[in-house]
């Protein structure tokens, strides 16, 4: 009887052990290794940053302190050695700050890290260029201007002052409380847009996703807006320029005209909401 009950317990053994490995091998057990990278170097209101990822996301903040703090998480997934091929490399160019993200060369296998940023930086600086290709931007803050991006991810800018660009192509774009300038675009994603005040030019262009522009008060503004397959709506009375031929296209003036509003969309629908 008990050798009988030494077999079971031995076989059992065996499965749970050939269990694990099946799961380990299908991934769902697999560990991943961090590595904390952190640096902080003096940069003025009126200086420049830069920011160049590959995977993962990037949130920008502005703060109050005469310097740029720059915090990043690199993890690998399988491979702990993955780590040391992947560089963050900081250069610091008279009032300009440039951070990239280098992934060592290889043709045999993907290096499978990804990179997260945490930056502060002062109010008022110029955020030259921001990328990651798959991850999200989130910029939060009083910039100079911006030019922020990814390809396959979001955008989100929040109480941007100067001219913004925001671009992604599989993913949405969020932008609210701005006043400066803006120049939004995606293909596959849809645009929503909150602003207080119209004080500059907005355009934003989809392909495959629908367009809001939240505004409130009085607006004043020369308007343009096109959708292919989809309609347009509005909260607004819009003073019509020439005839209408379309329910898909509209322009004319909101309240005294102003600054140029362009929205255009092929495959969504277009709004105007207070």
């Amino acid at each position: 009887m008990k050798k009988t009950i030494s077999v079971l317990i031995f076989f059992l053994v065996l499965l749970t052990g050939a269990a694990v490995l099946s799961l380990n091998a299908a991934g769902l057990f697999v560990a991943d290794y961090q590595e904390k990278f952190e640096k902080t170097l003096p940069l003025s209101a009126g200086g420049s940053f830069s920011l160049k990822n590959t995977n993962g996301d990037v949130i920008v903040s502005t703060w109050t302190k005469n310097e740029v703090e720059i915090n990043a998480v690199k993890t690998a997934k399988r491979d702990k050695d993955d780590l040391n091929r992947v560089k963050i490399e900081v250069s610091a160019v008279g009032d300009s700050v440039k951070v990239d993200t280098i992934y060592e060369k290889t043709f045999l296998r993907n290096i499978r890290v990804e990179v997260k940023y945490e930056v502060k930086v002062p109010e008022g600086v110029l955020l030259e260029r921001v990328r990651t290709t798959n991850g999200d931007v989130e910029i939060t803050g009083r910039f100079g201007d911006s030019d922020v991006g990814t390809t396959n991810g979001d955008v989100k800018l929040e109480s941007a002052s100067g001219k913004c660009l925001a671009h992604t192509t599989n993913g949405d774009i969020h932008v609210a409380n701005f006043k400066g300038p803006l120049e939004a675009g995606t293909t596959n994603g849809s645009i929503h847009l909150d602003v207080r005040t119209v004080e500059a030019g907005i355009t934003a262009h989809t392909t495959n996703g629908s367009i809001t522009l939240k505004m409130v008060g009085d607006v004043n503004a020369n308007f343009k807006a096109h959708t292919t397959n989809g309609r347009i709506r509005t909260d607004f009375p819009i003073t019509i320029k020439g005839v209408v031929n379309s329910r898909r296209t509209l322009e004319g003036t909101l309240g005294n005209g102003g600054p140029e509003i362009d929205l255009r969309t092929t495959n969504g629908s277009i709004t105007l909401t207070r």
